[in-house]
């Protein structure tokens, strides 16, 4: 009996520690910076050190029993991270950009996880002209070679997603032409 109880005790306590591990973690901002591409044409002259981030707003925080998520903070931390890296954040804001996270389309199961993410992204001028206002539409695939877990294959879907969308959002800003 007593080699039972021991047995038992064993059982939940291994099964409470891969429950603990299956947890939902939230979207890392590290992971969806997108850092200066070789290769890639510059951006106009005004922008250099002239974007600030208003505002982000649309994310969801993470439930650990549910799905990973993208929060505003987490977000809005890797668009001025990525805006930094290209030399585009600055302090006097003579450009103001928005990014509303409309929708993270995320599957249910499967191997191959692709998340797209619909971003309304917004940027104006000083004056209050806009410059941009676009919702992208960007897609990862988060595969199972990457993780064998699919709540992190889920985790690194989203990240890939959010980066893919910045990434977008910054070739509509090399096209554009400011005053």
């Amino acid at each position: 009996m007593a080699f039972f109880a021991r047995f038992l005790w064993r059982l939940v306590g291994v099964g409470g520690l891969a429950a603990l591990a299956a947890c939902a973690t939230p979207a890392e901002p590290l992971n969806m910076i997108v850092g200066r591409e070789a290769g890639v044409g510059p951006f106009p002259a005004a922008f250099a050190e002239a974007i600030c981030v208003r505002s982000v707003t649309g994310g969801q925080e993470t439930n650990p029993i549910l799905m990973s998520q993208v929060d505003d903070r987490a977000f809005r931390q890797a668009l001025e991270s990525s805006l930094r890296a290209n030399g585009l954040l600055g302090v006097n804001c003579r450009y103001q950009a928005d990014a509303n996270l409309l929708s993270l389309i995320q599957p249910v199961f499967g191997l191959d996880l692709r998340v797209t993410a619909l971003v309304n992204y917004r940027l104006e001028d000083a004056a209050g002209g806009v410059l941009l206002r676009e919702t992208i539409g960007s897609a990862y695939t988060a595969t199972f070679s990457d993780s064998a877990v699919a709540i992190v294959r889920l985790r690194l879907a989203n990240e890939g997603a959010i980066r893919t969308s910045i990434a977008d959002f910054f070739a509509r800003l090399r096209a554009l032409t400011p005053k």
